[in-house]
């Protein structure tokens, strides 16, 4: 694993040996306990290291790097068949919510929310397959789809759907609940102001 080379989205030549220690640290209690006897449980216990360490970054607004470790522990799942885990859900969740993140607060591409909406969309929908997913879980999975539908590809409609299931199954979801409340509320001609008249010859 590249965990001190440059970003593979951008080469900002950031480094991120910072974080090797907590890798390290996370592997070490994970392999200790011996819940990595066999090769699915490695990559399993190695991804779940780097989604964390990833996650951290990604706290401290180190999106890049972030995006890196969590690419780092995507290709580990993917090569040991767990692409329907949990710990993938987690993962697609927590990628797409960096890129939103890396858009809003450090004006990444416009690319990066393209390929924001399929990872949450996949998060969710392995996470509606998958018993014992807290509520509120599910419910920021679905919010976060329904904020990038509405922020960035002005579906107001698709919006709707995904802010609906997160407070249907989380009624605590009080982000949801907002986005609800405004997407309901009434224009301007639907409250019986004048509508202007068109301009004659």
């Amino acid at each position: 694993m590249n965990l001190c080379g440059r970003s593979r989205f951008f080469p900002s030549g950031k480094s991120i040996c910072a974080v090797t220690g907590l890798v390290s640290f996370l592997l070490t209690l994970c392999l200790t306990e011996g819940r990595a006897t066999e090769p699915a449980t490695t990559s399993s216990v190695t991804a779940r290291a780097l989604l964390h360490a990833g996650q951290n970054l990604a706290e401290k607004t180190h999106y890049l790097e972030a995006l890196d470790l969590f690419e780092e522990a995507r290709d580990l799942l993917d090569a040991a068949g767990q692409d329907q885990s949990r710990e993938y859900a987690d993962l697609l969740f927590a990628v797409a919510q960096t890129k939103i993140k890396g858009r809003l607060y450090q004006n990444f591409p416009a690319a990066y929310v393209k390929s924001a909406l399929p990872d949450i969309q996949t998060a969710n929908k392995l996470r509606e397959r998958i018993s014992e997913i807290p509520p509120q879980q599910m419910a920021d999975g679905y919010y976060l789809e329904g904020f990038i539908h509405k922020k960035f590809f002005m579906r107001k409609e698709h919006a709707r759907v995904c802010f609906t299931k997160a407070v249907s199954v989380y009624p605590g979801a009080v982000a949801a609940k907002r986005e609800l409340s405004e997407l309901k509320a009434p224009k301007p001609a639907d409250r019986g102001e004048p509508k202007s008249k068109p301009s004659g010859p």
